[in-house]
């Protein structure tokens, strides 16, 4: 008989060992697919331009890949973008986005008509819109010409979003021009998955009684804890 339980014991270790084999396995396989994964979306968030495409509403909508991992990648990325981080005095934000953008207005060419026998001309300009304010006036003293610009102000707004590693963007203002945007998204742990059950259950042991293998089934309390997923 002890015989018989010390090769039971022997076969609970090895199966036991083999579960815990292919468990690690799988964690590793996981783990390394994950990597991949991760490493060619940054690859092609450091290659890739600015895509443009139009919304539901005809905004032009800006859409870059940016980086996924942890806060070093920053720092080893882009040292420029960690420092103004640092200087925000931010600690560990959950995403970073740098964005550079012109504005180009519209050209404008006025002829103004000069009276010599006047002594003093002057002439109002507004070229305003929905987006830009821009006024002033010319005069002409004399032989001396001024050019005063009285009003010049901009008006700009952004909506920006931020969706499995890529930022998109968006303005009413249709002069804006999107010249580079870069970042980091860092994103939350995943916490294991823990769950509790009651049930039926079958199994199989060893019946140290009649000394022979059987199978058992009845109803019982389980626990899982997932460490993996694919």
């Amino acid at each position: 008989m002890s015989e018989t339980i010390q090769v039971n014991k022997v076969s609970v270790i090895l199966g036991a060992l083999l579960i815990a084999s292919l468990v690690a396995m799988g964690a590793t396989i996981s783990k390394n697919a994950s990597l991949k994964k991760q490493m060619d979306h940054n690859q092609k968030a450091l290659t890739d331009s600015i895509q443009i495409y139009k919304g539901r509403n005809g905004q032009l909508v800006a859409e870059k890949t940016i980086l996924i991992g942890d806060y070093n990648s920053l720092k080893d990325e882009y040292d420029k973008l960690d420092e103004q981080v640092k200087d925000m005095k931010i600690r560990r934000p959950d995403h970073v986005v740098y964005v550079e953008t012109e504005v180009v207005n519209e050209v404008h060419d006025t002829t103004f008509i000069i009276d010599r026998s006047l002594p003093t001309l002057r002439k109002d300009f507004d070229f305003s819109n929905n987006f830009r304010q821009l006024a002033g006036f010319m005069e002409l003293k004399e032989d001396n010409l001024g050019l005063n610009i009285t009003q010049d102000r901009t008006i700009v707004d952004y909506t920006l979003a931020i969706k499995d590693g890529k930022v998109y963007m968006s303005s009413s203002n249709p002069y804006v021009q999107y010249n580079e945007i870069q970042g980091i998204t860092l994103p939350a742990a995943k916490k294991p998955k823990f769950s509790v059950g009651i049930g039926p259950q079958i199994g199989a042991g060893f019946d140290l009684i009649n000394k022979k293998p059987g199978i058992y089934a009845g109803v019982g309390i389980s626990a899982n804890f997932n460490l993996f997923s694919f």
